[in-house]
């Protein structure tokens, strides 16, 4: 900020008294009972800029109702307020513990080795080996409850005091779509539970998907967190082949489970892989048929692909072999969240890479049909009942306008979701709560400001300001001249001048 050396009279006495000079614009003040010291402030030179401000709603994106997996009476269960994370205990029914783990497919069986292949056991295993009960790497994470999961499960039956039998049965566990906020509690301790029927409300206050990488592959070039997912999306690379997201139900096919090479047996999975190498446009010459078979043109559209991500991969289309696990199958709407490992890492076991997620929180509010300040990628400040502002991005503009008062001829109003980047500390234990949106009204650069109190109005009309040319001291007053001002914006309690 750079500051213009000149000096103001500000009204120290006297308040609410117009002062009009008349003549030479040179003055000496007179004082009746003395020389009188002057009150001055400094006239500014900086930028100034002022707002528009509108009132909206910080809340969460998704609200979840968790169901009792298990019929009996409730013994405890978690209260209002609480934090629900990944291994934690929700609720016990008939004193057994139901636990939170991650997941998007819900439990629907007891699980043990004599259950067959499910996506529900690749997500009990990725839980078991995130929280730590597969210390020695036993376990691979796919869809087979095996004897090293049911080390696992021991394990992890141990920590909760219960008997440790390898088992699992539907009772003790739910399946949630990421950590949670508890919003409210429906059941009460000492009263029934119904399988099915509701324990708690809450808001997923952190979207978790998990993106699992196989033991010994080196992983490099994991997503940039915060980059969107979608069909294609190279997630990572692993021993530097690419790993791509294909949107669809996690809960048919959750990942390449085998390998694909000419010949082998056609499946959904080919299809799926096929449609992804068509909508990426790695299908130039249209000889590839997106059906169940793997076929030379199949492995011809690979090839491309894997040379799109790096060129120095050369290998004969027939002899092409693509690994488990060269895709991940995801729902729509996430984004990469942190990463697990670092970037470059080689696995010592199966373990997560890095989290997809979505935004937890987003602020509404709504803005005339048109409005270019909330226009989808417009920035906008965000202040927060603790003062802290944040930069916040316009998301989304919904597609219905309504007219809230029913005024004839009034511009018809949508919704506006806005994501924001950082939200402090002071609000997060909120559901919801109302904040302050600031957007750029005026802004002009290097501009003279002073503060409004030093403005003087002229009797003929418009302002100046006092400038002081020599200080009082003992023996002689105060000598001061005008300077006529236009005035521009007022903003706290300054004023910015011309003339």
């Amino acid at each position: 900020m750079r500051r213009l050396i000149v000096v103001l009279v500000v009204a120290a006495v006297g308040v609410g008294i117009v002062v009009w000079r008349s003549g030479s614009s040179d003055t000496t003040a007179a004082a009746q009972d003395g020389p009188a010291l002057l009150a001055t402030s400094t006239v500014r030179r900086e930028d100034v800029t002022t707002y528009d401000e509108t009132t909206a709603t910080l809340g969460f994106t998704t609200s979840v109702t968790v169901a009792s997996p298990v019929a009996g009476t409730v013994t405890s269960i978690v209260s209002s307020g609480d934090e629900v994370h990944a291994g934690d205990v929700l609720a016990t029914v008939d004193a057994a513990p139901v636990v939170a783990l991650i997941g998007d497919v819900p439990g629907w069986r007891d699980l043990s080795t004599s259950s067959s292949d499910g996506v529900d056991i690749r997500q009990l295993e990725t839980n078991l080996v995130a929280l730590g009960f597969d210390p020695d790497g036993e376990i691979v994470i796919d869809a087979a409850f095996d004897s090293a999961t049911a080390a696992a499960v021991e394990l992890w039956e141990d920590s909760l005091g219960i008997d440790a039998d390898g088992t699992v049965d539907q009772g003790q566990i739910v399946f949630v779509p990421g950590d949670l906020l508890v919003d409210e509690v429906s059941a009460s301790v000492g009263r029934g539970a119904t399988s099915g029927g509701a324990l708690v409300t809450a808001r997923v206050a952190q979207r978790r998907f998990p993106v699992v990488g196989r033991a010994d592959a080196f992983v490099s070039s994991l997503a940039r967190p915060g980059s969107e997912v979608a069909t294609g999306t190279v997630l990572m690379r692993a021993d530097g082949l690419p790993v791509a997201a294909i949107e669809g139900d996690v809960s048919s096919i959750a990942v390449l489970d085998r390998e694909l090479e000419v010949g082998v047996e056609p499946g959904h999975d080919v299809r799926m892989f096929e449609q992804m190498l068509a909508d990426a446009g790695f299908d130039a010459d249209g000889y590839m048929v997106v059906d169940d078979t793997y076929d030379l043109a199949t492995a011809v559209a690979v090839l491309a692909w894997w040379q799109s991500i790096d060129p120095a991969i050369v290998v004969a289309p027939e002899d092409l072999v693509v690994p488990v696990g060269s895709f991940v199958v995801v729902p729509p709407g996430l984004v990469a969240g942190g990463a697990a490992v670092d970037d470059g890492t080689t696995l010592t076991t199966d373990a997560t890479v890095l989290d997809l997620t979505s935004t937890p929180r987003v602020v509404s509010t709504t803005a005339p049909v048109g409005d270019d300040t909330f226009a989808v990628g417009a920035v906008v400040d965000v202040e927060f009942s603790d003062g802290a502002v944040s930069p916040g991005t316009v998301v989304s503009v919904g597609t219905t306008a309504t007219n809230p008062t029913g005024t004839v001829g009034e511009t018809p109003t949508v919704d506006i979701t806005i994501s924001v980047e950082d939200i402090p500390d002071s609000v997060r234990s909120f559901v919801s709560i109302p904040v302050t949106l600031r957007v750029v009204d005026q802004q002009i650069v290097d501009a003279f400001v002073v503060p409004a109190s030093a403005l003087v109005a002229l009797a003929e009309g418009g302002y100046a300001v006092e400038v002081l040319d020599e200080q009082a001291t003992s023996t002689t007053a105060a000598r001061t001249h005008l300077v006529a001002v236009e005035t521009g914006l007022f903003t706290d309690g300054d004023v910015v001048v011309t003339g």
